[in-house]
């Protein structure tokens, strides 16, 4: 059964906004959570850049590997052949470069494959 609509446009109650509510939202739940936010979105971006500038790693390969690391095992595989079948049909891979050459060993899959691991149970009290 169809639920009926009485909003405004079928002459239904028009709602006056509670404006002093939204303000008071906004200033005492909202502010305070942004600027948390805000100093952990600092406190990230100078562990990032300790991984670019330090560590020497791309910084947006290191991003997707932080989201891979928190993905659901199921979705993390679904995406690993979803994009492994998508680079080998475009033909996008690694370029064998001089130190490949001089090192003379076999290029690694870009995707390693990897054993599934039991999950390991929580213990309740």
């Amino acid at each position: 059964m169809a639920k009926k609509d009485d909003g405004p446009q079928n002459g239904g109650e028009i709602v006056k906004p509670d404006f002093e509510r939204a303000i008071k939202v906004i200033t005492n739940d909202l502010n305070p959570l942004l600027e948390r936010s805000a100093k952990v979105r600092g406190d990230q971006a100078a562990g990032w850049k300790v991984i670019e500038d330090d560590c020497h790693c791309n910084k947006k390969a290191a991003k997707l590997f932080h989201s891979l690391l928190r993905m659901d095992p199921e979705l993390r595989d679904d995406f690993f052949r979803t994009l492994s079948g998508l680079l080998e049909t475009s033909g996008i891979g690694i370029s064998r470069d001089l130190v490949d050459q001089a090192e003379g060993g076999e290029v690694k899959p870009v995707i390693p494959v990897v054993d599934k691991t039991r999950p390991e149970l929580a213990t309740v009290n």
